[in-house]
């Protein structure tokens, strides 16, 4: 079995949403250091002059929190920014009203936490184009480490059967392989092959948020949101075990 283990992001890009299809399980890591200008609550989408960013603002950003610990501010109208904004770039795309009224279904539920947005705007996302992994809360895990790589194993070794982490490239810096081989557990790094795909406004843009994608693609997404080339590498890890 393979394990994911993510941030809540805002509308994530499509290598977040292919951890979450190739995993057997997929714990969002909600307690640890909130920060900011980051994707826990930006993203972008392309628009006729560019990647433009999108944006849910946050009332406690500057008072060390956690992820799971932020909360939304509602003194501006953001939610119609980004409708309005989804409005008018995609307005010409194949699946327009069927993604925007997705997205209204969901940020117009006034959440208070930064984090329930996200969930229920990925769970939206992956019902969508049939992902049906499995998701966890890392704050519902106990915690016996303050050990960021004892954390994860701790969290990997909560779900029986584990024999795989898939986790983000960034995580090379800091990830202690030896110490999951030693568990039983191989550890793959996503390299994330971002395949050209059918887009509005001229030449193609990578790393927009997925919502850019489904624009475009609709239900039918999954498919050039997973990598051939990552199924093969997970597939051959699981066989060495």
């Amino acid at each position: 079995m393979i394990v994911s283990i993510i941030q809540p992001c805002f509308v994530p890009w499509l290598g977040y949403f292919e951890q979450m299809a190739l995993a057997d399980v997929f714990i969002y890591l909600d307690d640890v250091q909130y920060t900011k200008k980051d994707w826990r609550n930006n993203n972008q989408l392309k628009s006729p002059y560019g990647a433009k960013p999108i944006h849910v603002p946050v009332s406690n950003a500057s008072t060390g929190i956690l992820i799971n610990e932020a909360l939304i501010s509602y003194n501006e109208k953001w939610e119609e920014v980004i409708l309005n904004k989804l409005r008018e770039w995609y307005k010409k795309a194949p699946f327009f009203s069927q993604v925007v009224a997705l997205v209204e279904s969901v940020i117009h539920r006034k959440y208070q936490k930064l984090v329930d947005l996200n969930y229920g705007l990925n769970a939206a996302i992956c019902q969508y184009v049939e992902i049906d992994t499995p998701t966890l809360r890392a704050s519902d895990i106990p915690k016996r480490t303050v050990d960021k790589n004892a954390r994860i194993l701790e969290l990997c070794q909560h779900c029986p059967g584990i024999k795989v982490l898939y986790d983000g490239k960034s995580a090379q810096r800091f990830l202690d392989v030896e110490l999951f081989k030693k568990n039983g557990i191989e550890v793959v790094f996503q390299d994330y092959v971002h395949v050209p795909y059918r887009q509005l406004w001229g030449d193609f843009l990578p790393y927009m948020s997925v919502l850019d994608l489904l624009m475009n693609h609709g239900p039918k997404s999954l498919g050039m949101i997973v990598n051939d080339c990552s199924v093969a590498r997970l597939s051959s890890a699981l066989g060495r075990r």
